[in-house]
């Protein structure tokens, strides 16, 4: 596919209505011009961005390192036409910790991250401890399938 940087498993969607600029990663706005919700999902599991801005909290903001960041971006979809289409004043992604040490997920500034790398720039993000991540999911998708998929985990 022409500017996609890297293919995975990940994916952000929206709920269907039009998208701003016809780019097929910029924000879907529903009638009258309000932006619906983002979701973000990573194989089974399922994170609502809107939910996910209200549990961030000020300490949870770090950098980002670039290597780690490069690591992820490979396995994720990153369209190129996409990051001069990004406001500059965005803030920082949101990240989320899987249990048992099955890592990190950026949920939300995938794109913000590659333009930072590209412009040589520090990325920074909200990274949510494991209780606030399995709180998130809970609101994200239904009680039971987030404690399901998040038992698989812990025992994984």
């Amino acid at each position: 596919m022409p500017g996609l940087l890297s293919l995975g498993r990940c994916t952000m969607f929206h709920e269907s209505s039009h998208r701003l600029n016809g780019c097929p990663k910029c924000p879907v706005v529903a009638d009258g011009g309000i932006p619906k919700d983002e979701w973000y999902q990573f194989l089974t599991l399922r994170f609502n961005i809107r939910i996910a801005r209200q549990l961030v909290r000020p300490e949870m903001l770090h950098r980002v390192d670039p290597a780690a960041m490069i690591k992820w971006l490979e396995a994720t979809q990153v369209w190129t036409e996409h990051l001069d289409h990004l406001p500059r004043d965005l803030g920082p992604g949101i990240m989320v910790t899987l249990p048992s040490h099955c890592g990190r997920l950026v949920i939300d500034g995938n794109h913000r991250a590659a333009r930072a790398l590209r412009d040589g720039q520090e990325f920074f993000a909200y990274l949510l401890p494991e209780k606030q991540t399995l709180k998130l999911l809970r609101n994200s998708m239904s009680t039971r399938e987030a404690a399901f998929y998040w038992r698989r985990l812990k025992n994984s």
